[in-house]
C-alpha cells in the first residue's frame, strides 16, 4: 500500500515547474492596463487575502501604454498560483504588463509578464513563434506600440465580425 501511494504522488512532485500557459506578446498587450519599463524600488512581504505573499513598489521610467501620470505603482507578486513564480527584486529594472488587482497591480501571466532589462537589452523576450530571445528594448517597444495600434485600428469590412441579425418572427402555423 505504500509502494503504491509512494509510485501515485511522485510523479506529481517531478511535475515540471512550466506548468503556466505562456501568453504571446499581442494578447500580453491587449490584457494588461498599463505596459512600462520600470525600476523596482522597494519589495515588503504582504498578505493580500491569502492571494500574494510580496507587494513591490515600482517607479515607472517609461510608460509604453496606460496613466502615464502615475509616479509609483504598487504591485502585488509571489502569487500563490500553482507554478507562478512571480516576484520582483530591490533595484532590478524591468519591463511590466500590469492589470488590476483590487486597487493595486498584479503582473499579467505571472512571470511571463516581466522582462528584466540589463544594458538595454530585455531579457527573454519571444519571438513571433513565443520563444525566449533577450532584445534591444528600443524594438520591444516598437513592436509593443505595434501590437496596441494594431488592436485600436478598425479592421477592413472583410475581416469584420457579422452583426447578430434579430431573430425572424416565427410565422403560425396552419392549424
Amino acid at each position: 500500500m505504500i509502494i503504491a501511494l509512494t509510485l501515485l504522488v511522485l510523479p506529481g512532485l517531478a511535475q515540471s515547474r512550466n506548468c503556466l500557459r505562456i501568453n504571446p506578446i499581442d494578447e500580453l498587450t491587449r490584457q494588461a492596463i498599463l505596459i512600462a519599463r520600470v525600476k523596482v524600488h522597494k519589495v515588503d512581504k504582504a498578505n493580500y487575502r491569502g492571494a500574494f505573499s510580496q507587494l513591490a513598489v515600482l517607479h515607472p521610467v517609461d510608460v509604453i501604454d496606460g496613466d502615464f501620470t502615475l509616479k509609483t505603482v504598487n504591485v502585488l507578486a509571489r502569487s500563490s498560483v500553482r507554478c507562478a513564480e512571480d516576484n520582483y527584486t530591490r533595484d532590478d529594472e524591468m519591463l511590466v504588463f500590469l492589470e488590476p488587482e483590487g486597487s493595486l497591480f498584479q503582473t499579467v501571466n505571472f512571470q511571463y509578464g516581466q522582462f528584466p532589462i540589463v544594458n538595454e537589452i530585455v531579457k527573454g523576450w519571444r519571438d513571433k513563434s513565443n520563444q525566449p530571445i533577450d532584445k534591444p528594448y528600443a524594438d520591444v517597444k516598437r513592436e509593443i506600440q505595434a501590437c496596441i495600434n494594431a488592436s485600436h485600428t478598425p479592421k477592413p469590412n472583410g475581416e469584420q465580425p457579422q452583426k447578430p441579425q434579430p431573430p425572424k418572427p416565427l410565422e403560425p402555423s396552419p392549424r
